[in-house]
């Protein structure tokens, strides 16, 4: 099926929903610091210190608990190195395929145990592929691009099963529940953060592991390139203006829920439960490629996933109002062309 161009139809892109950072950005107080020529002369090792200091005590764990690195990519090739061989690392599918791109380029095949039809850790479904020996699970909590998150009964079930569980919450923060108490129960569970999503630092990348000393050590020894001088600094800021940041987080979770209710009425794509800044829709007229090239054409960017699991979805991103509002307006343009 071919479709005219819409009157609407804009050479510019006036609303991002495909990103996964926060839309309102970082805190000012970063502008402010990067800005100040005295606030770059504080020693490195010092701002890393005093940082992990910060968010020992934001996070109630021992300084020694915490491990920084040049956001999630980062920490997530220090696991790599640090603890996956060429056939020991266990992904869940469909899940961000960063961390399969990562292993490819280390050499390592991973194990992958897909989601149930609802997206959920089911472990006793026939067919599944056995977890190998000292097994290193990776799992995002919650899931991109499904927004699903991971019951403390799943994190424990994997738990059993593997030699480390790693657990990435990125996304964390929009209503999903953190699986950090486990850290203190186990000893081979490590949670991975970053500022790069919730607190918009996606320019400065900068990230942090929550493990037990032994495991935070052995990431240490596969770390070549300090954290930067600007990330570190952009995170004090952040942490200094912590109150504002998490205000604007609260707000991208009220349009989530708004942007949950309005696709739901329009009964176009279909909303399926998130837990992240982010909703997995089911195309019901239509088709994916097809919405998102119209929606294009009316400025308004979505996401398609490219995996098998999420064929005929869309991932939009919460943004602000307005952003909701022009994604309605277009697909009650859209409607009567599918």
């Amino acid at each position: 099926m071919t479709f005219s161009r819409s009157s609407h139809q804009t050479d510019l892109i006036s609303h991002r929903m495909d990103l996964l950072g926060n839309p309102y950005g970082p805190s000012l107080r970063v502008y402010e610091v990067l800005s100040n020529e005295h606030s770059g002369r504080i020693p490195v090792r010092q701002l890393a210190s005093s940082l992990v200091e910060r968010i020992a005590d934001m996070e109630r764990v021992p300084a020694s608990w915490i491990g920084l690195a040049s956001g999630m990519e980062d920490l997530l090739a220090l696991v790599l190195r640090a603890y996956a061989q060429a056939d020991n690392l266990v992904l869940f599918p469909p899940t961000d395929p960063g961390v399969a791109y990562l292993a490819g380029k280390l050499g390592i095949t991973p194990t992958l145990v897909p989601r149930s039809s609802r997206f959920a850790l089911d472990l006793d479904r026939e067919g599944l592929p056995a977890f190998p020996p000292s097994a290193i699970s990776i799992i995002q909590n919650p899931n991109d691009p499904t927004g699903s998150p991971v019951t403390v009964q799943e994190a424990v079930r994997l738990i059993r099963r593997s030699h480390l569980l790693v657990v990435d919450e990125r996304h964390l923060g929009y209503g999903a529940r953190t699986l950090l108490p486990l850290v203190r129960e186990f000893d081979r569970v490590a949670v991975l953060r970053t500022f790069e999503t919730w607190a918009g630092l996606g320019s400065l990348p900068i990230g942090y592991a929550i493990a037990p000393p032994a495991i935070i050590q052995r990431m240490r020894e596969q770390q070549l390139v300090p954290v930067p001088v600007a990330a570190l600094m952009a995170a004090h800021a952040t942490l200094d203006d912590l109150r504002a940041v998490e205000s604007t987080v609260n707000r991208v979770r009220d349009e989530k829920a708004r942007l949950f209710r309005m696709l739901r009425k329009l009964n176009m794509l279909q909303p399926l439960p998130s837990w992240a800044n982010f909703v997995l829709t089911q195309i019901e007229r239509g088709d994916a490629s097809t919405i998102r090239a119209e929606l294009l054409m009316r400025g308004i960017v979505v996401e398609m996933p490219n995996q098998p699991g999420v064929e005929s979805t869309l991932r939009i991103t919460a943004s602000t109002h307005e952003a909701t509002a022009a994604l309605r307006a277009a697909l009650i343009e859209i409607a009567p062309l599918l």
